[in-house]
């Protein structure tokens, strides 16, 4: 293990000596024996946690009750008899004459011992010498070398022995670790839990029953209702045990404490810094290398798996204490990422996360080039289900209620982009999409898009519509789902009706309110008919109803059919005669009345 330690100015990094046995079946905890020597590089984001190195595997240690700084200054120093070459990475290669200090003497055959440069590792104890401390001398470093030559010289002072005593000091401040039924100690030594607080044991019973359902895959919300559900089952079936049935149950809520959300925050973070370390490797890749893309899927999958059931204010703290970070770094590797399975994993996890945490997550997103990227991809990929995630991923970006899109984005969503996505919706179904799934998807697209054209006479959607003669497929899709009263974008709560914004956006024009059939027209106002007449004085939905109804008959040839003529008349008739002088829906129905009286008479 021939590591060097960087300048960190972080409390806790250095060598540890291990005080007891640590086993843990979490992924990216590591494990180690009584004895063994670790080293923390910096510590985490959980104050129960250290991150570290063994044997060159990086992972998370626990922060206390196992492990005690080692002091290498007052560690015994030993000199080497002869060249040792290592032949693993938990070896350190020396020569002749260094100098190094002896961290610990693992058994009678190997020391871990660690050198002036700061590396570190195993030399069999026959190659080392404990040194006579009346011939300790100056020691010479020959640093411009590639192998340092350290080595003992004729002596000019003497050290006193009590300065070569092996004393390790007190490592950091005691900080509890989390009490888990997947981790426990195979020491003999007492345990530092000797006294075990009452109320730490309760929630380390409720985070073992709620990680035994997550492990079925279900999501951390449902798996606590699980859990509550048979708690409160069981009080009913045994009666003396509802005081300590009781206590679980309360302890559900004490999120903070419970073991799961502090495994489930270090195994994001490590996930999170792998996918850092790939997209760095992708950066750099220009050669023909092995192929990793198992490994990659791996991570992402493991990702996926830990979003989709985790508690998500773990989720969302870890992102907060990275400021979103880890969103721009997997942004840059989807650009980077070739491999189709690799993006479409990518886009899950991008998908996921918005759907935990969509502010800020969604404008760090649509702020970013991953809309740019989408814009070309669209484009370009004919597997379906790779752009069903695209679709999806991209109308969810572009919802979200008080977002702009960066003046710059809209060179890149262009008119040939939209041009583009209203061929898809009315072309043929294409060989790579027979049952037409694709068609509703670009349309939620092309919905989230016209969102962000507020002012009609700068809409892109409308104008392109006006060129076109035929756009059926469009027309007939969005009057299905404004008569159900359904929005195709709603992916958030408090998302703006974008069916409803483009249907009033397309009769604010003569040009675009042609597309639709006269038919087609004369269910609009059935429905418009309705809807008004549902809604109670006050509702504001009913004044949009309204406006709409204003547009329909203002841009269509509704006098040649006059549909519903006199049932309009005496509904906006009885709004106008509402008691309520504050409703601006009487305002709306008086002027549609003047405005049509001659059609509505």
């Amino acid at each position: 293990m021939t590591r060097t330690n960087s300048n960190n100015t972080d409390g806790f990094t250095g060598l540890y000596m291990a005080l007891h046995d640590f086993e843990c079946d979490q992924q990216h905890v590591l494990t180690f024996k009584k004895g063994q020597v670790v080293e923390v590089t910096k510590s985490s984001s959980s104050s129960n946690w250290l991150r570290g190195k063994i044997n060159g595997k990086a992972g998370f240690l626990p922060a206390n009750g196992y492990l005690r700084r080692i002091n290498v200054e007052r560690c015994k120093k030993v000199l080497v008899r002869s060249d040792f070459n290592s032949s693993t990475s938990s070896q350190l290669k020396v020569f002749e004459g260094q100098v190094l200090a002896v961290i610990a003497k693992n058994d009678t055959q190997w020391w871990t011992v660690k050198s002036d440069t700061g590396k570190w590792g195993q030399v069999p104890a026959k190659y080392l010498k404990e040194i006579d401390y009346s011939e300790v001398g100056n020691v010479t470093v020959h640093s411009n070398s590639d192998s340092p030559d350290i080595v003992v010289s004729k002596p000019t002072t003497v050290l006193s022995r009590t300065q070569s005593h092996s004393v390790v000091p007190a490592g950091p401040s005691e900080m509890a670790l989390p009490r888990s039924s997947t981790i426990s100690r195979t020491s003999d030594h007492p345990s530092p839990y000797r006294h075990p607080d009452k109320r730490r044991d309760v929630v380390g019973i409720s985070s073992a029953l709620v990680e035994t359902v997550r492990r079925k895959g279900i999501k951390y919300e449902i798996s606590k209702e699980v859990v509550e559900s048979v708690l409160s089952k069981l009080s009913e079936y045994y009666p003396s045990w509802k005081s300590e049935l009781s206590e679980l149950t309360k302890s559900l809520a004490v999120e903070s404490g419970l073991q799961s959300n502090s495994v489930d925050s270090l195994k994001l973070e490590q996930l999170l810094e792998n996918i850092s370390v790939f997209t760095d490797d992708e950066q750099q890749r220009g050669w023909i290398c092995k192929d990793d893309t198992d490994e990659i899927a791996g991570i992402l999958n493991d990702l996926l798996s830990l979003l989709r059931t985790a508690n998500p204010n773990v989720v969302k703290t870890v992102l907060q204490n990275q400021k979103y970070e880890p969103l721009l770094t997997l942004v840059h590797y989807y650009q980077l990422e070739k491999r189709l399975p690799l993006k479409r994993l990518v886009l899950e996890v991008f998908y996921e996360t918005m759907m935990i945490e969509p502010d800020p997550t969604c404008s760090v997103l649509l702020t970013s080039r991953l809309p740019v990227q989408l814009v070309s991809d669209l484009q370009s990929t004919r597997s379906s289900l790779q752009l069903q995630w695209q679709c999806n991923v991209f109308a969810a970006c572009l919802c979200y209620p008080d977002i702009v899109m960066p003046r710059n984005h809209h060179d890149h969503l262009n008119d040939s982009f939209i041009s583009y996505l209203l061929e898809q919706v009315e072309a043929p179904n294409p060989p790579h999409d027979p049952e037409g799934d694709l068609q509703p998807l670009y349309i939620k697209v092309l919905l989230s898009l016209n969102l962000h054209y507020t002012d009609i006479r700068q809409n892109r959607l409308c104008s392109l519509l006006q060129a076109h003669t035929d756009a059926r497929n469009l027309t007939e899709t969005i009057l299905v789902s404004f008569n159900r009263g359904e929005n195709l974008t709603e992916y958030f709560e408090g998302n703006r009706d974008s069916v409803h914004k483009l249907v009033q956006d397309m009769f604010s024009s003569r040009g675009t309110a042609d597309l639709f059939f006269t038919n087609d027209v004369k269910v609009l106002i059935d429905v418009l008919h309705r809807n008004i007449a549902d809604r109670q004085e006050g509702d504001q939905e009913r004044q949009r109803y309204i406006v709409l109804l204003d547009l329909v008959l203002t841009n269509t040839d509704y006098e040649d059919h006059k549909h519903l003529a006199y049932e309009i008349n005496s509904l906006l008739t009885m709004v106008t005669e509402e008691d309520s002088d504050d409703d601006d829906s009487k305002f709306l129905a008086s002027e549609v009345l003047k405005k049509h009286y001659r059609v509505l008479k």
